[in-house]
């Protein structure tokens, strides 16, 4: 038998014995999981060099909002919904599959000036290794430093 008769029996033997099935399935959902959702338009009226952290504060509230202890920085975190993700592999004695959830996780960052006065924001996508307060003083651009001073 020549060698690729015998792979094309293999491919075809495989196939047929070993099936599965990887798919996603996107999430219609406009209502957030986690926090409060902040557009662009409800963001509009904060202009750098003009908006003070008390202003924000009394239109943003600060129920979903982080400030930082080390830098003059405010985040407002949100997670929405981004659908299911899903594995399906079968042979003829098992099977095995699985099912998880998928999220896009956002925030409105602003930076402060000595009097409180936003500097700088910016709507940014966040990962998951890193907490929101990272991110935020990254961000802001506080150096993590491995010990602490002295």
């Amino acid at each position: 038998m020549k060698l690729r008769t015998f792979l094309s029996i293999s491919v075809t033997t495989a196939s047929i014995l070993l099936s599965g099935c990887v798919g996603y399935v996107p999430s219609f959902s406009k209502t957030p999981v986690c926090g409060k959702q902040i557009t662009k338009k409800d963001a509009e009226f904060i202009v750098p060099g003009k908006t003070t952290r008390a202003e924000v504060i009394r239109r943003l509230g600060t129920q979903h909002c982080r400030e930082s202890l080390r830098v003059a920085a405010m985040g407002y975190g949100w997670e929405m919904p981004g659908g299911y993700g899903f594995f399906f592999l079968m042979d003829r004695m098992n099977a095995a599959g699985d099912v998880w959830e998928l999220t896009r996780w956002r925030a409105l960052f602003l930076a402060f000036d000595s009097h409180d006065v936003v500097t700088r924001k910016e709507f940014v996508k966040l990962k998951g290794s890193r907490t929101l307060d990272e991110q935020l003083e990254k961000w802001a651009g506080y150096r993590f430093s491995p010990t602490p001073p002295p």
